[in-house]
């Protein structure tokens, strides 16, 4: 024993000065630890919703702003002075309601009504995702609907907004509860007749989803309305009455109400309320023992905070490749003079197939969320080999000649090259920028071995780069070329058919004719009249 506490000397003395302190703290500290820790609470909790109420406030003038944007663009004017007439500016708009509508989580629909209550536009943001423009058969008519009778009230420079309610449309509440909130706005033609109104229905739980996690808002007519902890939606009769714009309610010895009304369109307000419970003196001690246990996982903290900024900076790593390769994708774009659209339109071909070919049991371990990203972002750069192709064969207006067609089909050696000389350069072993020479390099290869550059046969071709040959089959089928007119969707599907297990892997032809329809609608949104460039 003697002999211990002469070697830890030290040791034992830091923990006797140690044991000192600890309990000096909780004999003498207790109460103002107490304090200082409901003060901090409280203060806390002010800032939670002064920070919220802005939030919110920035928040519903973005929504504003798009109201206004879609009511003034002048293909709405355009159409609403032709009464809703004209089918080319309807298209149009469909088109842009049903870009602006993807792009948002918050638009539950985007529509127009007549001044008749009968729906002339509509687009659906659906809580799967997926946005659709719904078919004429399908509108509706709102004119018994109270939004859209006090919408039609409003003036030229008055926008409507309504009550947060269940978004009630068949006579009864469905479950989960999918709160809603109206911003509409009426539309006037040239003459200063009113025609019926835009109208942007917003999905409020997305709103909630900025709440801090103990907050919940009052409506004005006295609703709670917050998310559970499984994100579904809360949506009842409060029994709490605030009698001020701001303030606290004490709830009990141990817990407080703050709240604050938030103003978030001139004459529209809402309660924001947060939850704050401060600890009793026994749980602020209980709270100061448990602090001694902290110090002997410090170390694992410490270690767990490492593995996150490793994390961190591989993810930023990916992030600086994407943005590379967007480049790159964006260089080759501008060199051969093509529009654009073809990589839009091949990048959204690929995730599409890749989801539906998901579906068959064979793939569905291979296919996984980050192989559709990584396609999705890869498939642009499918032909940046064509940066090396001479401008006199690769801008050449008509056929090639065989000795052009040869030097043509070199650029998917030289796009792998490049790809490979920076993988080889910088040791990156990450599945994106693998996938991306695999695209560049095998997209001409075909099924039954007669492709190019390499000759590959089955599925010695890697799976992104079968997908992928597909999806630029179909769309060079569709495009107009200057050596070719544009073909119809059923020609396509005709052509590929013909090609399955030829060209073509026949579980990505069958894959293909499941989703082939969502094919020919981004076609159709994507449609250009001419590219100057040769699919090889």
């Amino acid at each position: 024993m003697g002999s211990f506490i002469k070697h830890n000397r030290i040791f034992l003395l830091t923990i006797v000065i140690l044991s000192v302190l600890f309990w000096v703290v909780i004999h003498f500290g207790g109460e103002r630890i107490y304090e200082i820790e409901a003060q901090w609470r409280h203060e806390s909790i002010v800032s939670q919703l002064l920070t919220t109420e802005e939030v919110i406030r920035v928040l519903f003038r973005n929504f504003e702003r798009d109201l206004l944007l879609l009511k003034n663009i002048p293909n709405t004017k355009n159409f609403v002075n032709s009464n809703f007439e004209s089918i080319s500016h309807k298209n149009t708009i469909k088109e842009i309601f049903y870009e602006l509508a993807k792009a948002s989580k918050w638009y539950y629909q985007i529509r127009i009504i007549d001044s008749s209550g009968q729906e002339i536009v509509r687009v659906n943001h659906n809580p799967d995702g997926t946005t659709i423009i719904v078919p004429d058969s399908r509108l509706q008519n709102k004119e018994d609907r109270y939004y859209f009778q006090e919408a039609m009230k409003m003036d030229e420079n008055q926008i409507y907004v309504s009550p947060i309610d269940l978004n009630i449309e068949k006579g009864k509440i469905e479950i989960p509860y999918t709160p809603v909130i109206r911003l509409a706005t009426p539309l006037f033609n040239s003459e200063g007749r009113k025609m019926g109104i835009v109208i942007l229905n917003v999905r409020f739980s997305e709103v909630l989803e900025l709440l801090y996690k103990n907050m919940f808002i009052q409506t004005e007519d006295g609703y709670l309305i917050s998310l559970n902890p499984d994100k579904s939606v809360n949506f009842r009769k409060s029994n709490y009455n605030f009698p001020n714009d701001s303030g606290h309610i004490e709830l009990s010895d141990i817990e407080t109400l703050h709240y604050s009304t938030v103003e978030f369109l001139p004459g529209n307000r809402l309660i924001i309320a947060a939850y704050h419970k401060h600890p009793t003196l026994k749980a602020a001690l209980q709270n100061l023992t448990l602090t001694s246990t902290l110090v002997f996982i410090l170390f694992l903290t410490l270690m767990l905070v490492v593995i996150y900024l490793n994390l961190s900076k591989s993810k930023d790593l990916i992030g600086a490749q994407k943005a590379i390769m967007s480049s790159l994708a964006t260089l080759a774009e501008r060199r051969d003079t093509e529009t654009g659209r073809h990589l839009k339109r091949t990048r959204e071909y690929a995730a599409i197939l890749a989801k539906q070919l998901r579906k068959n049991k064979k793939y569905r371990k291979i296919i996984t969320n980050e192989f559709i990203e990584n396609l999705y972002d890869t498939t642009p750069l499918h032909d940046i080999g064509k940066v090396g192709i001479r401008d006199s064969i690769l801008l050449k207006e008509g056929k090639l000649t065989e000795q052009e067609y040869e030097e043509m089909k070199k650029h998917t050696l030289i796009g792998k090259q490049i790809l490979q000389d920076a993988i080889d350069k910088y040791q990156l072993k990450g599945s994106f920028i693998t996938m991306a020479r695999n695209i560049c390099a095998y997209h001409h290869e075909k099924y039954n071995g007669e492709g190019y550059p390499e000759g590959l046969k089955g599925e010695e071709i890697p799976l992104e780069a079968r997908i992928f040959a597909l999806c630029d089959a179909y769309d060079a089928i569709r495009s107009k070329r200057p050596y070719k007119d544009a073909l119809p969707h059923e020609e396509a599907l005709r052509r590929i058919k013909a090609d399955r297990g030829k060209h073509f892997d026949p579980d990505i032809v069958d894959a293909f004719l499941e989703c082939e329809k969502e094919f020919e609608r981004v076609s159709n949104i994507y449609s250009t009249t001419a590219e100057n460039t040769h699919s090889l």
